[in-house]
């Protein structure tokens, strides 16, 4: 009877082991961070059963070897590539032996997939306790690897494709189907309709603007440490907390980024944005948030750093970016949706940018948002009143739990 028992007991080990069981949350019960872990242990959960079923043990896993043979080759020297044709894959080949790295990375995603690399990273995040260890842990799993490669390699992606892209109707690919009408294209071939979608894209300004962004993100913070795209996720991660510590979420651990400041810095009338509608109603209500004495320093220091500075001043840019939303609308509108415009979405992204150059209060509070000297700072962030790593002010936040005395906000 023992013996039985004990061979029951392994069967179930084993099969709970197949099923892939779900990491335990770290955070505790009843904080956001603890509901978003529980979602996540779910998503861990169903995509080792994917990854079984769709993966592993079907005809898409027959797939696997054919995608990775024709993007992964191009370590190996492989010259042809059914999918994007021979003219992209030597574009490929020449950033790959140029750099030792750049033109693999759709080889990277499949071998991710096939790999379940994803796993290990989420049971990580799954498993942390606070809100800064999770942001922390993204960042240096994540964040910092995914742009170190970028900052090497997008514009080289861009221009490669930018190069090759007028040839990817002659892949193998378009040899077999590219040569069928279809009613819904307006009679075109498949082939014919995606040259004419190409040859409307303006591939020169896509390179000129991720050659742009990539200066920015990839330029030293002088303001605090690192390189620029580490303060805009330390911005992205505060706000982001921010966000649900207004909507009366509880916190994992303390309030990213307020330093010494009241806690109620951190926290916003969120629902009142949803009853507007008028730009100028919702330029009015991000004032009377943001333009209070006590909370100038930690908003000046989280949302308008030089890394800002250097994006929101760069006119350059502004008109390339410009240029692009025209023209997606050309792109747009040859695809059948005559009818969609961008004027209004420029028209608010260029009144936003004249008030985020020109930040103005009603009060006698300013704000002053600057470039970057081009040398990245010390962390201490020139001085200001928070202190510690970027924005996030680490040894200097204020606990969830207990209020700071003081006036505070509104």
């Amino acid at each position: 009877m023992i013996t039985r028992l004990w061979v029951l007991l392994v069967v179930v080990l084993v099969v709970q082991a197949k099923k892939g069981r779900s990491p335990k949350p770290g955070a505790p019960k009843g904080t956001y961070l603890n509901g978003l872990q529980q979602k996540m242990a779910t998503w861990y959960s169903d995509y080792n059963q994917f990854h079984r079923d769709k993966v592993e043990n079907s005809q898409l896993g027959a797939f696997v070897p054919a995608l990775k043979k024709a993007f992964c080759g191009v370590r190996d020297g492989e010259t042809k590539n059914m999918l994007i044709g021979e003219e992209c894959q030597a574009e490929l080949l020449n950033l790959y032996e140029g750099t030792g790295k750049c033109g693999l990375e759709i080889c990277y995603l499949i071998e991710m997939v096939e790999q379940k690399s994803i796993l290990p990273f989420m049971k990580g995040l799954i498993e942390k306790k606070t809100d800064e260890d999770a942001f922390d842990y993204i960042e240096k799993e994540v964040v910092e690897p995914l742009m170190e490669h970028m900052c090497g390699c997008a514009v080289g992606l861009v221009g490669a494709f930018k190069d090759c892209n007028g040839n990817i109707t002659k892949s193998q690919i378009f040899e077999l189907a590219g040569g069928f009408s279809v009613a819904a294209l307006g009679g075109k071939t498949v082939t014919e309709f995606v040259d004419d979608l190409l040859n409307k894209i303006d591939f020169e300004t896509i390179e000129s603007v991720v050659r742009m962004l990539m200066e920015h993100l990839c330029g030293p913070n002088s303001d605090g440490r690192g390189k620029c795209y580490s303060y805009f996720y330390d911005t992205a991660s505060t706000l982001m907390q921010w966000f649900a510590y207004s909507a009366n979420q509880k916190l994992s651990g303390s309030i990213l980024g307020i330093g010494d400041a009241p806690e109620t810095c951190a926290k916003f009338d969120i629902g009142g944005f949803a009853e507007l509608s008028e730009f100028i109603e919702i330029v009015n209500k991000v004032k009377s948030e943001l333009c209070v004495k006590e909370c100038k320093d930690v908003y000046e220091d989280v949302l308008m750093g030089c890394c800002m500075g250097n994006m929101v001043l760069d006119k350059e840019l502004e008109g390339n970016i410009t240029k692009l939303a025209k023209n997606f609308e050309t792109v747009v509108h040859s695809l059948g949706m005559a009818d969609f415009k961008m004027d209004e979405y420029i028209q608010y992204y260029d009144r936003t940018l004249e008030l985020v150059r020109d930040p103005k209060c009603d009060n006698d509070v300013t704000f002053e948002i600057k470039e970057c000297t081009g040398e990245e700072g010390s962390g201490s962030n020139d001085g200001k009143k928070t202190e510690g790593k970027g924005n996030k002010n680490k040894g200097g936040k204020k606990k969830g739990g207990g209020k700071k005395k003081g006036k505070g906000k509104k």
